[in-house]
């Protein structure tokens, strides 16, 4: 074993960067958005370590070589910020690629001048071996929390549900995340954008649109937990650490009724794990809910920033033809792709036998600003242009969707379309963040219990009650502008001002 070990420590260097990063940003990222990472470090690691032991003709002189350019590979971007961030802008690429140059070239002469490599070999796995066994171990305990979490979630729930005496055959459930997507008031004043045909166009269709809605929360992970969950985040005994989707209120109140999961593959997956029982990507090559070939999640977005790949994105010229735009287009083209598919694919669920809960989270109008108004692919950097055009683009494609998921139902669907919070931008307020579409296409007796105000948290508190005869009291619309479970206090509320 310990042969084995001291033999394969390049691969714990190629293995520990990608870790600790999802352990810094673990609230947002779960294993299946680092999966295709760390696949991918792996394979190119053991391509180097043969191309470099082909050349010197020494195993252990080009392992040393190849965990020599793991580790100014995976270190460069993160060197990059530290020192602009200790020095200012004047310390820039130029500098740290001498820096890493001369390191380079003095280890590798030492290197291959040594005779003896055990000891170095020795010292490196010990070391890599303890970094990346403290790394799975901070990330396998939070895993462990989540699922400490989810048990006690599953357990918390009171089973069995009773349906309401009048309900014969359940109806489908679709609830359909436009991130970021605001109010008509916001995008009027704010993006000097008309909405109103919009919201007639949803009204006509049997909407009812709260015309004042507020998120509850400003983060994503935390506005779904809340929304799925019909309870505010304080309530749970570990708010560090929110029980999965999958095993949130309404997923385990709907599986107890016999309804299946539908759920759909984007870019910012890491955010929940609903566990569906229909998984619908476009990519075909995907296993099972893990998307190996599509296009870059976030995590591998941010990963990018932290490596030496960062230099050819600020220095572009460094490579002949080569275009941080339009890669970056092609970075997002699969997120566009995605969108289509999904509003495509919501149009021919009703098609699928047996009760279904839908969970689209659709991440647009979010940034990036890639849509036109009419659907093209067009990326906008300004921020008011932008913003305006993504919103004019889904508004467009909402309508038609749910018009045909309403038609081509046999039984009246319930429909909850909201934002998980308004607007981003370093011009946004609190208030404008807080600020959300928020639609339903309910039964007459639900949309009697609606109101102007209703936020998120009160949403399947409300349906349940009407639809399956649950006792639910419907909470306080508070809305909590923090971004971390600590700052949830009273001086974090935004106060609803909509129509004062």
């Amino acid at each position: 074993m310990k042969k084995f070990l001291s033999s394969i420590y390049p691969f714990l260097y190629a293995i520990f960067p990608i870790l600790a990063l999802r352990n810094v940003n673990i609230v947002y990222v779960d294993i299946g958005s680092i999966t295709r990472s760390i696949i991918l470090s792996l394979l190119i690691t053991g391509l180097l370590w043969v191309l470099l032991r082909l050349v010197i003709k020494n195993w252990d002189q080009a392992g040393l070589i190849t965990t020599l350019v793991i580790l100014l590979f995976f270190s460069y971007g993160h060197a990059h910020l530290q020192a602009q961030s200790a020095f200012g802008e004047g310390i820039g690429h130029r500098h740290l690629l001498w820096m890493c140059g001369v390191i380079f070239i003095v280890l590798s002469v030492i290197i291959l001048r040594l005779q003896q490599t055990s000891s170095v070999r020795q010292f490196l796995t010990t070391v890599g071996f303890v970094m990346l066994v403290f790394s799975i171990a901070q990330s396998a305990g939070y895993d462990i929390r989540t699922y400490r979490a989810n048990a006690q979630a599953k357990a918390d729930l009171k089973q069995p549900t009773q349906l309401t005496s009048h309900a014969q055959v359940l109806p489908d459930i679709y609830l359909i995340i436009l991130d970021a997507h605001t109010r008509a008031d916001v995008l009027n004043d704010r993006y000097n954008y008309d909405s109103s045909s919009f919201i007639q166009g949803l009204t006509d269709l049997g909407f009812y649109v709260a015309d004042c809605s507020q998120s509850n929360y400003s983060i994503t992970k935390y506005s779904l937990s809340s929304v799925m969950n019909a309870d505010y985040l304080q309530n749970f005994t570990n708010m560090s650490v929110m029980p999965a989707l999958k095993e949130s209120t309404v997923s385990q109140t709907l599986r107890s009724l016999g309804y299946i999961t539908i759920g759909f593959e984007n870019r910012a997956r890491g955010h929940f794990d609903l566990d569906e029982d229909i998984h619908l990507s476009r990519n075909t090559l995907a296993l099972g809910s893990l998307d190996l070939f599509g296009g870059p999640n976030e995590f591998e977005a941010e990963l990018i920033q932290t490596t030496f790949l960062k230099l050819f994105y600020d220095i572009p010229q460094l490579i002949p033809g080569f275009d941080p735009v339009l890669l970056e287009k092609t970075e997002y083209r699969e997120h566009y792709l995605q969108t289509y598919f999904i509003l495509d694919e919501l149009k021919e669920i009703p098609g699928i036998t047996g009760q279904k809960f839908v969970f689209a989270h659709i991440l647009v109008p979010h940034p990036p600003y890639i849509f036109t108004p009419a659907g093209d692919f067009h990326l906008v950097t300004s921020e008011i242009k932008g913003y305006r055009n993504n919103v004019e683009f889904i508004d467009s494609q909402i309508l038609p969707t749910v018009k045909a998921i309403i038609e081509q139902s046999k039984i009246p669907p319930i429909i909850v379309i909201q934002g998980d919070h308004g607007p981003s931008g370093g011009t946004v307020t609190a208030q404008l963040r807080m600020s959300i579409l928020n639609a339903y296409y309910v039964n007459d007796d639900t949309r009697a219990s609606l109101y102007g105000t209703i936020s998120p948290v009160n949403s399947f508190r409300v349906i349940f009650n009407h639809y399956f005869d649950t006792s639910y009291p419907l909470l306080d619309d508070v809305s909590y502008y923090a971004k971390s479970a600590s700052e949830f206090t009273p001086e974090s509320i935004v106060p609803n001002h909509c129509k004062d």
